[in-house]
């Protein structure tokens, strides 16, 4: 899926029913005219398709503790992946979020089983509908089953150690009740638990999730994993071991972006008897039939449809979204109830200043899976949205001339402050956004959860300078160690990861910040 997405940015949905035209043509050339299963990452709303609306990112979701918005953010993703052609999203993730250090933790609904059971079903109900063959609908894919979330080290696809008592009664749950939703498709866990491998993992795979909660659709590897039993986990001698291993587990399907070695290994494994015929058939079945139950056999249902481009985007979409922001925003502190912050006692004289790494990018504030597979790459934002960020939502609400601007710090790096420090003299209020650049999985690795150290300096000097009220925000897919600011910040937010509408509307900035 990270390959859904031009240099320039992503597809329009023009450009993507060019592209999911051309692939379905083609299949039609083929001997069977099986119709194309197409999937794509839909993370925080359709992010690989031009225009389409951008939600906060699940913790910020998860935050809401609203089921009926995650139901309706999820109608919503549908229909604009939909509207673009393509039948079938890489998400929910419903495995629990117990790793703080993990760089996909924002990918989740967090550490709670309840709350992710109850937020993971109501998303998937949500994308699915009632009729897959809709085209109001996708074919969710849960991932990543199971135990992805708890790795030891924090460090993407690395070993986890799950007793069985977690495993019963925290990991799997949401899995089952989001199957039990009706959820067709499964995506399978990148590492390993408790030594096994999760591409090998005949017990997880077949007896429990296959078995024991009879789920009848298919389940699909991540990005070349099956591979990686024989070059990363080393539980196989040869590719085609490793091929041997993951069906006779239970893998249905490998996502294979460069290379067809996995379809050739198959077909000489069940030439030679390694894998029962049987086995390819249940495999086969289970696919197809996901592609029957979404009309991709039904005339023209698998090619996209011409006249989607009309109400691809609705009013009450932008809307649903900037409530979504609201309710997921947290207010940590607010000593001696600072805030709302007086808007009368901002003025000319008594300016509000903003500073901050998070405080005027884009890529922050929308996190990884932006746009592009690692969502840093701002110059491919739309050219209308490149201002929605916090310091242009506070202009539009103040004014430019009552908002002084300081570029003071990057992520790692304190910069020359002594003008800031200045204009604090004189401030009201200071308002330091900090946090996280956008990442996702093995570039967001990190060791330790406490904050960069120039982030942390910045507040610290500007404390030792004024005792104006420092109005701190935080903008991160994590939760960091910020002890050595909480006394020095009057306030603390925490905005997670908002989303297009978090932080570009000057009517979230005031319901947030200003009375």
């Amino acid at each position: 899926s990270i390959l859904n997405v031009a240099e320039t940015g992503a597809y329009s949905v023009d450009q993507w029913h060019d592209i999911i035209g051309k692939v379905q043509d083609e299949a039609q050339r083929s001997r069977l005219q099986i119709p194309i299963l197409y999937g794509i990452d839909s993370i925080h709303g359709a992010n690989y398709i031009r225009d389409s609306v951008l939600f906060p990112q699940a913790t910020g979701l998860a935050a809401t503790f609203n089921t009926t918005l995650a139901h309706e953010l999820g109608k919503i993703v549908a229909h604009q992946t939909r509207a673009a052609g393509i039948t079938w999203n890489f998400h929910p993730q419903v495995d629990i979020g117990r790793q703080k250090l993990w760089p996909r933790l924002w990918e989740t609904f967090g550490e709670d089983v309840k709350l992710v059971k109850d937020m993971g079903r109501a998303y998937t109900e949500g994308m699915q509908g009632d009729d897959l063959t809709s085209r109001e609908s996708v074919a969710a894919c849960l991932k990543h089953y199971v135990g992805y979330g708890l790795p030891l080290t924090g460090r993407d696809r690395t070993p986890a150690w799950i007793d069985e008592r977690h495993m019963l009664e925290y990991f799997l749950p949401p899995f089952e009740e989001s199957i039990r939703a009706g959820a067709v498709s499964v995506m399978i866990n990148s590492g390993e638990v408790n030594g096994i491998p999760g591409h090998a993992n005949y017990h997880l795979l077949t007896e429990v999730l296959k078995e024991k909660y009879q789920f009848h659709g298919f389940t699909v590897s991540d990005w070349e994993d099956i591979k990686r039993l024989h070059t990363r986990e080393q539980t196989a001698a040869t590719e085609k071991e490793a091929v041997r291993q993951a069906v006779m587990a239970g893998v249905d399907m490998s996502m294979v972006p460069f290379d067809f070695s996995f379809y050739n290994l198959t077909l000489e494994c069940v030439k030679d008897g390694s894998i029962p015929r049987s086995r390819l058939d249940d495999a086969v079945r289970r696919i197809l039939r996901v592609k029957y139950a979404l009309g991709l056999f039904d005339g023209r249902n698998a090619w996209p449809d011409s006249s989607a481009l009309a109400t691809f985007n609705k009013p009450e979409y932008d809307e649903t979204n900037l409530h979504a922001a609201r309710e997921g925003i947290t207010l940590l502190k607010n000593s001696g109830n600072v805030l709302p912050l007086q808007n009368s006692t901002i003025t000319t004289a008594n300016k509000l200043i903003v500073t901050g790494p998070t405080s005027n990018v884009l890529t922050s504030l929308n996190g990884g899976w932006s746009y592009t597979w690692q969502g840093n790459d701002e110059s491919i934002y739309p050219q209308n949205l490149r201002n929605k960020t916090i310091l242009e939502s506070l202009r539009a609400r103040l004014g430019a001339t009552r908002i002084e601007y300081y570029n003071s710090s990057s992520f790692n790096q304190l910069l020359d402050i002594n003008d800031l420090l200045n204009a604090a003299q004189s401030a009201s209020y200071i308002v330091v956004c900090l946090g996280e650049q956008a990442y996702t999985e093995t570039p967001g690795n990190i060791n330790d959860l406490t904050l960069d150290d120039a982030q942390l300096r910045l507040v610290e000097q500007i404390r030792n300078r004024t005792q104006i009220p420092i109005i701190t925000v935080l903008v991160q897919g994590r939760p960091r160690i910020i002890r050595r600011i909480v006394d020095l910040s009057s306030a603390i937010i925490m905005m997670y990861l908002p989303g297009m509408e978090g932080y570009g509307r000057k009517d979230f900035c005031e319901f947030q910040i200003l009375q």
